[in-house]
């Protein structure tokens, strides 16, 4: 997994001769203090460093996005802080082709609760103009947009 160098981090935790558990211990108090939806770097050359912020990801609904060799040594692990906003829904469209995602977006939301938001993922090229064309044109209340590894995205739309 190599992080989109276009993403920055709001904060960058260097934890590098400290043995786990202490980097994840680190960045989960530093996690804690940082909005929603924010991108943490923590910086580890501690062995077993992968396999815990892996899993403390997981467990704290946090997204390891990205690990890349970092030029002073050890790794660098993005991670995302969790989500700005909460879905009720998740339509993964990875891997499909424009205008596939917002075609099928549209018939989740069809089905889907007033004010319920939906989590759109997609990486086609025009992803992001493509979801902000449709959510003008009918109306539905795109949230955000945030950036993922590459060149795929997650849009969060109001119905």
């Amino acid at each position: 997994m190599h992080p989109d160098t276009t993403l920055q981090p709001e904060l960058t935790l260097d934890t590098r001769g400290r043995s786990c558990p202490l980097p994840v211990l680190v960045a989960s108090r530093a996690a804690d203090d940082l909005p929603r939806g924010a991108l943490l770097q923590v910086i580890s050359d501690c062995p077993g460093a992968h396999a815990d912020l892996q899993a403390w990801a997981r467990q704290t609904g946090r997204e390891v996005i990205g690990v890349a060799e970092h030029a002073d040594g050890g790794q660098a692990y993005l991670v995302r802080n969790g989500e700005r906003w909460t879905a009720n829904a998740v339509l993964d469209m990875r891997g499909r082709a424009c205008p596939a995602p917002v075609v099928e977006a549209e018939r989740a939301l069809q089905v889907m609760g007033e004010g319920e938001v939906l989590k759109l993922l997609g990486d086609c090229s025009g992803f992001a103009d493509e979801v902000g064309t449709w959510t003008r044109t009918t109306g539905r209340q795109l949230l955000g947009i945030v950036p993922g590894p590459g060149h795929s995205a997650a849009s969060y739309i109001r119905s």
